[in-house]
C-alpha cells in the first residue's frame, strides 16, 4: 500500500510540473536521428518565465522571474525582474551556444545540434520531449550533464543539468 502510495504522488507532482507523459530520465532510452524529431517550428517568441536553480545539491533553491524574449536574428534575452532586477543577453560571446541550441531547434536545423551532442526524443499526442547530452569533445561536455527540453505549440520548459550536480528548471508561460 505504501509504495502505491508513493506511486500516485509521483504522479500528482510530476503532472502538477507538466510531465506526466514522460519519465524525467526515461527520455535517454529514446536515442535519435535529427529526421526522427518532430517538433513545431519556432518564430520569435516573448514569454514570462520563473527559474529555479539548485546548486552542488543543496536544498537552497534560487528562484528569479521575468520576461523573456527570443528574436530570430539576434538571440536569447532574459529580462529579469526578481529578486533582482538584470539583463542576460546570450547573443555573443561564449554564452552563444545557447542561442545557437535555441536556433537551431527553433528553425528544426540540427546540424549545431547533432555536431555537440546526442539527442534524444519522445513524443505523446502533441507534447513532446527532446534530451542533449553533450558529445565527448563537445566544449559543453565539460560543463554540463544534460539538457532537457519539454514542449507543445511552444517550448514549455528547460531544464539543465550541470556535471556539478547543479541544476536550474525555466518555464515559460504566456507567450506569444
Amino acid at each position: 500500500m505504501k509504495k502505491v502510495i508513493i506511486l500516485l504522488f509521483g504522479i500528482l507532482i510530476s503532472t502538477a510540473y507538466g510531465i506526466s507523459v514522460f519519465a524525467a530520465e526515461g527520455i535517454f532510452s529514446h536515442k535519435v536521428q535529427p529526421d526522427q524529431i518532430n517538433i513545431p517550428e519556432f518564430k520569435n517568441a516573448s514569454c514570462k518565465f520563473t527559474q529555479e536553480k539548485l546548486l552542488n545539491n543543496s536544498q537552497n533553491v534560487l528562484r528569479s522571474g521575468g520576461n523573456f524574449q527570443f528574436i530570430e536574428k539576434k538571440g536569447v534575452v532574459f529580462d529579469t525582474l526578481y529578486p533582482v532586477k538584470y539583463t542576460t543577453s546570450y547573443t555573443s560571446g561564449q554564452n552563444k551556444y545557447i542561442t545557437d541550441i535555441i536556433v537551431s531547434i527553433s528553425k528544426k536545423d540540427y546540424s549545431y545540434v547533432e555536431k555537440n551532442f546526442d539527442m534524444y526524443f519522445q513524443k505523446q499526442g502533441n507534447k513532446w520531449q527532446l534530451a542533449l547530452k553533450p558529445k565527448a569533445k563537445s566544449p559543453a561536455a565539460s560543463q554540463l550533464k544534460n539538457i532537457i527540453i519539454l514542449g507543445e505549440t511552444v517550448i514549455n520548459q528547460i531544464n539543465i543539468n550541470t556535471l556539478n550536480n547543479g541544476s536550474t528548471k525555466l518555464n515559460f508561460t504566456q507567450c506569444s
